[in-house]
């Protein structure tokens, strides 16, 4: 049993910074790089967002299973139950994740959107690029108050 829990630990930690790190990579180097240059609509740039929403995805899911099987296997874990500061700290942690998976979700579209609005001349695209950006910052934001509240459980 101590072997599923350590590989469920591992595998849930590298899933997050699979995660979270991609959305910094996104955010804090890869758009304004293109930004700088000017060249946001670049096709490359577009597929490099297209190519990094699959591993997204699998990071989310990896981090859902086995954040589910640590939960159920935690012997602090106890159903609808918010006494300790522990089970508060999960509840946290829940709502950051529900929200992480809804950011994700709109940005898997707002990058399809993008791809559709690449070819216009309009201000379209550079409003889908911007909103992008506010879902992929609202993403750390949020993941930042996920990993505080792991290590918050870690400790108490």
């Amino acid at each position: 049993m101590d072997f599923v829990l350590w590989v469920c630990r591992v595998m849930h930690v590298v899933s997050v910074v699979v995660w979270l790190g991609g959305l910094i990579f996104l955010n804090a180097i890869l758009h304004p790089i293109s930004a700088y240059h000017q060249q946001t609509k670049l096709v490359t740039v577009l597929e490099a967002q297209k190519r990094f929403l699959p591993f997204v995805w699998s990071s989310l899911w990896t981090v859902f299973v086995t954040g589910v099987l640590l939960m159920l296997l935690s012997p602090r874990f106890l159903w609808f139950e918010y006494s300790t500061t522990w089970s508060q700290l999960l509840a946290v942690k829940h709502v950051a994740f529900l929200l992480l998976m809804f950011f994700s979700w709109q940005s898997a579209k707002v990058v399809a959107k993008m791809g559709e609005a690449v070819v216009g001349e309009g201000d379209l695209f550079e409003g889908w690029r911007l909103g992008l950006q506010k879902l992929l910052r609202r993403s750390i934001a949020w993941g930042i108050v996920a990993l505080m509240c792991a290590g918050g459980m870690a400790v108490v």
